[in-house]
């Protein structure tokens, strides 16, 4: 089944030994050697998730599949019935030559649940933050078995922020908890169910978005916390999660002043390099937030975006709809000719999403 692979890290050779971020991703396989990779614009579509229009496969959604794109993404617009999603995911999967990721923002609560209606209900985290990991776990392992029941591949799940007294923020009862104890043994009791249910859960928002009141869907939220603050709070649950295995992480739009006082997180060498691969020693896949939030897109063109991204360390990028997938494409194979960026930094992306996406032709790599 497509789903991450559960040492939430790297895996090396098929071993799932850690592999540093700075270090090429060479063969370690002494049976075989790295298969040849695809050509550079098939590794850089490999690096997109896509959202798409209609609930059935059209020419949108089939031009995605064979432009080789990684994945897709669903939402409610794709959704009447879980036939018709099953049919749907079916047919597009059935045409990549790369297994597709399909991914889907089905979180527990109705706030953020694409296929409410469809998956199985569960309360709001903040509710299941109350209960016994044991059943937080049972909720999290029928919301993988109904996802993977339709097709589904990824979660964008857990949320793994922390909201601190406030429950009136932007992120309010997505969270587990007010306090990060509370809000990583729930999260990682979800996360675990999700993954025994047959998906690849993806955690966010690093590194924390729980105490922000601006929505980054408009505008750019600024973290004022200090280090301590981050590393005590905001930082207790995705170090939780990640010593349980956890796969991959999204990192947020938002600035955090004491990692990098100018940059987007999303954007930031400081916070994807430096705080999460080397601080925090995560191996697995990063993950954007959707680019066409207004955090980003207000002051940024998407194929921009797209670039600084990759160059922070970021492997795959989200975007809601397909329009802006041609120009990027088109953008970040000039930044690769031109040297701004490294064919090394698109190879190692692309064998991230592949290992996420437990495609096995290229784990000698």
């Amino acid at each position: 089944r497509s789903a991450g692979p559960r040492t939430g890290r790297v895996a090396d050779g098929g071993q799932g030994k850690l592999q540093p971020s700075t270090a090429p991703l060479a063969p370690t396989d002494a049976a075989g050697a790295c298969a040849a990779l695809p050509p550079l614009g098939t590794q850089l579509a490999q690096l997109l998730l896509v959202g798409f229009p209609g609930t059935t496969a059209g020419p949108v959604s089939r031009r995605l599949v064979d432009q080789g794109v990684g994945g897709l993404l669903l939402f409610r617009a794709n959704v009447s019935s879980a036939g018709q999603v099953r049919a749907l995911l079916a047919e597009l999967k059935g045409r990549a030559e790369i297994p597709l990721e399909v991914a889907v923002d089905q979180e527990p609560g109705t706030r953020v649940a694409r296929l409410a209606g469809i998956v199985r209900a569960a309360p709001s985290a903040r509710e299941l933050g109350r209960m016994p990991a044991e059943r937080v776990e049972r909720y999290g392992l029928a919301t993988g078995r109904d996802l993977a029941a339709l097709g589904v591949t990824a979660d964008l799940a857990p949320v793994l922020d922390v909201t601190g007294a406030r429950w009136d923020g932007v992120i309010g009862d997505r969270s587990f908890g007010a306090d990060p104890a509370t809000a990583g043994r729930a999260a990682v009791a979800f996360m675990r169910g999700l993954t025994a249910g047959g998906v690849a859960p993806v955690g966010k928002h690093f590194p924390g978005h729980g105490a922000t009141t601006v929505d980054s869907h408009r505008r750019l939220p600024v973290v004022e916390a200090t280090m301590a603050r981050l590393q005590a709070r905001d930082l207790a649950p995705f170090r939780a999660a990640i010593r349980a295995g956890l796969d991959a992480v999204m990192v947020g739009h938002l600035v955090v002043r004491a990692v990098d006082p100018r940059a987007p997180a999303t954007l930031s060498r400081a916070v994807v390099g430096g705080l999460l691969r080397d601080r925090m020693g995560f191996g697995g896949l990063v993950v954007s937030d959707a680019l066409e939030m207004g955090a980003i897109a207000s002051t940024l063109s998407l194929p921009v975006a797209a670039e600084r991204a990759l160059a922070a360390g970021v492997d795959q990028l989200i975007l809601s709809g397909p329009g802006a997938v041609p120009a990027i494409l088109d953008h970040l194979g000039r930044a690769v000719a031109s040297g701004r960026l490294s064919e090394a930094r698109v190879r190692e992306a692309f064998l991230r999403v592949q290992r996420f996406k437990r495609v096995d032709r290229w784990a000698a790599c």
